[in-house]
């Protein structure tokens, strides 16, 4: 009767709206959070639209010119302009699958509207949607790597850019540059005519050298920062730092000051090189966040597995798996990670995935004793007694019959385990061993202020302050995991 209702009033928008229904249906704080993370992206498009279009722009030209022209690729295709792809793909396909989503959820309400029929994980969510303080924490954590992952439209500048260090270095929060506006910059002609002459397609490669160049610079060549300025006949006197420059009127993008004077601001200030803060944390929490996660999917496969073979099989392979990971468990774990690390520095890695690989695997031992634990209890379990007098092999008891069935544990563990992986990593790039330079982590940042707390605390405390945001946020998830998977609460919700 009720959906019967919804499709008479409206039926149309909540069924492709994410949200509505839920604000129909009473739950509004949850229907407004998500109508807002829809909209959130059409808005991203729109307040980023040229560069949306370069993206998508840069990605057509680059695939087309890959396609005909490979032998050439090397000519035009750059690593640092992926992010934009990346961030131009999932603008358009998050709103596409939350559309999906909601009307799949809606199809599954029509067909299971008991409420006694939902399932362990519906009746789990359920609850931990009435923990408030745990779901903000999920909120905030699905914010963050949503700003992880669209870096190119959260950031004001590349992570990356700067000049005049003079003018610019240790500028504080909500403060602003002064910058004159040069006439428009293009690639120099002689690369660019070599770069058209040794491909096949020259003007294709030329517009895509300029798209790239534009979505990577952020105008950085076309401006100068200055403390001040003044005009002087068909000359702009200027300071920068101790020296007095003079710039021709005639290289400014217009003689009347208005027009090619601007400011550039820096809501969390920039550090020794001129580099904007605000910035260099949004690129850091990509490398930080997604980091944490992968390391963490990492040691929890690797564990479950350890755990599931010793667990079940028990008595010789019990003893050798079990006094492994005792044996790694008595070593202590930093020391163990700065061992590895050393040992594999040589090997052409990128630092970044050395790290993941590291962190990942030497993290699992706890979870393997977990699931060791829970193994033990479930394979003495009726049902498992009955696979097995099926004849089902081992294989599939442990995959369909076992694994469903400790999943919930593994889960929690994992969840708190990942803000404590973020911060061995901040650890690492804090002892410079880490993710190294230019790449931006919150560690490494952290690592370049700390020689300037007395006079530019922002450098470190900011990126600090993000560090420990997701880590409170990640352990309030855990728990209301945690609360809601938990057997005495479920008998009493029955």
């Amino acid at each position: 009767m009720n959906d019967r209702r919804l499709d008479m009033d409206g039926g149309w928008l909540q069924r492709n709206i994410p949200g509505l229904s839920f604000i129909a249906r009473g739950q509004r704080t949850f229907g407004w959070l998500l109508l807002a993370y829809f909209l959130m992206f059409p808005v991203l498009i729109l307040a980023n639209l040229n560069s949306f279009i370069e993206g998508m722009r840069s990605m057509g030209l680059s695939v087309f010119l890959v396609l005909v022209d490979f032998d050439h690729h090397r000519l035009f295709l750059r690593i640092d302009v992926l992010e934009h792809w990346l961030s131009s793909i999932l603008v358009i396909a998050m709103p596409v699958l939350l559309w999906w989503l909601n009307r799949r959820r809606l199809r599954g309400m029509a067909r299971d509207s008991d409420e006694h029929e939902l399932s362990q994980w519906a009746l789990a969510w359920r609850e931990f949607k009435k923990n408030r303080i745990a779901a903000t924490g999920l909120v905030v954590i699905i914010i963050l790597y949503t700003i992880a992952f669209l870096c190119p439209y959260f950031a004001p500048y590349h992570p990356n850019a700067f000049q005049d260090g003079l003018v610019t270095k240790f500028r504080k929060p909500l403060s602003s540059v002064t910058v004159l506006h040069l006439n428009e910059e293009s690639v120099s002609s002689r690369n660019l005519a070599s770069l058209r002459m040794q491909s096949d397609y020259p003007s294709l490669v030329r517009d895509l050298v300029l798209i790239n160049r534009d979505l990577t610079d952020d105008g950085f060549a076309s401006t100068r920062a200055v403390d001040a300025f003044r005009v002087e006949g068909a000359e702009v006197k200027a300071t920068v730092g101790d020296d007095l420059v003079s710039i021709p009127i005639s290289s400014l993008v217009s003689p009347d000051p208005e027009e090619f004077a601007g400011r550039r601001i820096h809501l969390m200030g920039t550090d020794s090189y001129g580099r904007d803060i605000l910035s260099r944390i949004i690129y850091g929490s990509r490398i930080s966040l997604t980091l944490g996660f992968v390391a963490v999917l990492l040691s929890v496969t690797f564990g479950t597995l350890i755990g599931l073979l010793a667990g079940y099989f028990g008595r010789f392979t019990d003893s050798v798996l079990m006094r492994f990971v005792d044996v790694l468990l008595a070593f202590p774990a930093l020391f163990l990670i700065l061992i590895i690390i050393a040992a594999f520095e040589t090997i052409a890695v990128p630092r970044v995935v050395l790290i993941v690989l590291v962190l990942g695997l030497t993290s699992w031992m706890g979870i393997s004793r977990l699931v060791r634990g829970e193994v033990l209890a479930v394979k003495e379990r009726e049902f498992v007694f009955a696979a097995r007098a099926l004849g089902l092999g081992h294989a599939r008891i442990l995959r369909r019959h076992i694994l469903p069935n400790i999943l919930t544990p593994i889960i929690v563990n994992a969840t708190l385990r990942i803000g404590g992986i973020i911060l061995v990593e901040a650890a690492l790039s804090y002892l410079n061993i880490g993710v190294q330079q230019p790449t931006a982590s919150w560690g490494n940042i952290i690592f370049e202020g700390k020689d300037f707390l007395s006079h530019a605390w922002w450098i470190s405390t900011l990126p600090g302050f993000a560090i420990v945001v997701v880590v409170v946020c990640f352990n309030l998830v855990g728990d209301g995991l945690r609360d809601a998977f938990d057997p005495m609460l479920n008998n009493e919700r029955v």
